[in-house]
C-alpha cells in the first residue's frame, strides 16, 4: 500500500498550522483559541476538521480541550516535539514511497528479464 505523503488529512494540516503558530508565540501558553466554529471559518473546513486537530494536538499534550470551556494551549515545547515528530513521519513516508518505487520497478525489470529467458530458451530449443 503506497503511502501519499504530499497529501495530508486536512486535521493534520491545520493541527500542523497551529502548532507552529504556538511554536512561534502566537499562541502562549494559557491562550484560549478561539471557538470551533470561528477557526473552521478560519481555515475554510468543517468544524468537524478542528475537533479533530484539536484532538490530535490534546493528544499530544500541546492543548487542553475542556468540552463547555474551550481550547487552552498548555506547551511550547510540547508543539515543537509535535512538529519535529510530525516532520520525522513525513520523512519516513517519503522514503517508504521512494522504496515502493524502486520496489515495482525492480518486479517490472524481472518479469522483462523473465520473459526474455523464456523466449530465448524457446529459440534455444527450436535449433
Amino acid at each position: 500500500m503506497a503511502v501519499q505523503a504530499e497529501r495530508i488529512p486536512k486535521y493534520e494540516s491545520v493541527a500542523l498550522n497551529i502548532a507552529s503558530q504556538i511554536v512561534q508565540g502566537r499562541y502562549p501558553p494559557g491562550y484560549r483559541l478561539h471557538g470551533r466554529s470561528t477557526l473552521a471559518s478560519l481555515y475554510k473546513v468543517s468544524p468537524e476538521t478542528i475537533r479533530k486537530a484539536m484532538a490530535l494536538l490534546h493528544e499530544h499534550g500541546v492543548v487542553d480541550v475542556k468540552h463547555g470551556s474551550g481550547v487552552q494551549v498548555l506547551s511550547q515545547g510540547k508543539a515543537e516535539e509535535y512538529l519535529a515528530s510530525q516532520k520525522q513521519t513525513h520523512e519516513a513516508d517519503v522514503i517508504i514511497e521512494q522504496l515502493e518505487r524502486a520496489i515495482k520497478a525492480q518486479k517490472r525489470n524481472t518479469e522483462k528479464m523473465e520473459q526474455s529467458l523464456r523466449e530465448l530458451a524457446s529459440l534455444v530449443r527450436r535449433d
